[in-house]
């Protein structure tokens, strides 16, 4: 269960609770003009884009956890977790999703970079600390 269902569960919570909340966060604050949870429809699927990118955050949760190799045995990668979270799902949004999406990157895409960046990594970081809380209690380091 360790290795498949946990990094997806932590991977979703993730997205809702850090990645969203910290794109409302830079809204609130006037650095972005989008708002976390956007309910416009995610094309081709049609459901709410913050469903859309906390499943597809899942599926990087997975990979998060075996690439780092996130054990009850293992200290917790703390700083690889935010790298990871910043660049690969930034790369994979910007040059992946999007594109498919029929949305490509164009114009400077410094700002959204950074967003991204900030945004991804703070997932990479929730998605971490789900994981280490749901492993069990004496297993923990």
């Amino acid at each position: 269960m360790q290795k498949v269902i946990l990094p997806f569960v932590s991977g979703f919570l993730a997205a809702l609770f850090f990645r969203e909340a910290t794109i409302a966060l830079l809204h609130a604050a006037g650095v972005v003009d989008f708002a976390g949870y956007s309910t416009a429809p995610f094309l081709p699927l049609g459901i709410p884009e913050f469903i859309a990118n906390a499943l597809w955050s899942s599926v990087f949760g997975i990979l998060m956890a075996w690439l780092l190799r996130v054990a009850p045995e293992r200290s917790a990668p703390w700083v690889g977790a935010l790298v990871f979270g910043g660049i690969v799902l930034t790369a994979a949004g910007v040059f992946v999703v999007d594109p498919v999406r029929g949305i490509w990157p164009s114009g400077n895409l410094l700002p959204r970079l950074a967003v991204g960046f900030v945004a991804n990594a703070m997932w990479g970081w929730g998605a971490l600390v789900f994981m280490r809380a749901f492993m069990a209690e004496g297993d923990r380091r």
